[in-house]
């Protein structure tokens, strides 16, 4: 029988999920303003102002962080639409073999 948590209990852990989703973004973001701080510079170095550094910042986070959450999520996407059903079907057909194949043993065996 399954135990039931108290809903504070799954409040908390939904909670620390969110959390540590958001900490995980703040990395990437961190991270990709780290490796293209060469980029931010030169275009904040033009004289073209705080504006256009903003737009050119929020465009390569969004390239670093957003384009492969997206490519991600159209792979799951993808994989639950075509390649499950197909990797279930040989799952099922290779257990369906195994069996067939101990029925012509056994009956190999009885008619010897």
């Amino acid at each position: 029988m399954e135990q039931a948590t108290h809903p504070a209990i799954e409040r908390m852990l939904a909670r620390k999920r969110r959390l540590a989703q958001r900490v995980t973004l703040l990395v990437l973001i961190l991270f990709a303003a780290f490796l293209l701080r060469s980029h931010l510079a030169g275009a904040l170095d033009t004289g073209a102002g705080i504006a256009v550094g903003a737009v050119n910042l929020l465009a390569y986070l969004f390239a670093v962080v957003m384009l492969p959450l997206i490519f991600f999520t159209l792979m799951k996407f993808a994989y639950s639409v075509f390649m499950r059903p197909l990797v279930r079907v040989w799952h099922i057909h290779r257990i369906r073999n195994k069996r067939q194949l101990k029925e012509v043993l056994q009956r190999g065996r009885e008619e010897e």
